[in-house]
């Protein structure tokens, strides 16, 4: 597999899991404040946010940056309300 094709795989990979919970919650299944669904935006993120900083699209990075900034700390008040 080839540099690029591994950039590929993880922006793939991060968009695949960003898709699956936002189905999930369309269907009903999770909750939008769930903490499968936030982490599964937070990391997500963290995913498509390195093929958008190695692919040059800045646009990108900065929507997948602030998405994934608001998600985590989302994720982190969950945890520090337990």
């Amino acid at each position: 597999m080839s540099g690029i094709d591994l950039i590929l795989a993880v922006g793939l990979f991060g968009a695949f899991i960003q898709l699956f919970a936002f189905v999930l919650n369309i269907l009903g299944k999770i909750s939008y404040n769930s903490f499968s669904y936030i982490s599964a935006n937070a990391f997500g993120c963290v995913f498509t946010s390195y093929y958008a900083l190695m692919t040059g699209s800045i646009p990108f990075l900065v929507l997948e940056v602030v998405w994934g900034a608001f998600a985590f700390y989302k994720l982190a008040g969950k945890f520090l309300k337990k």
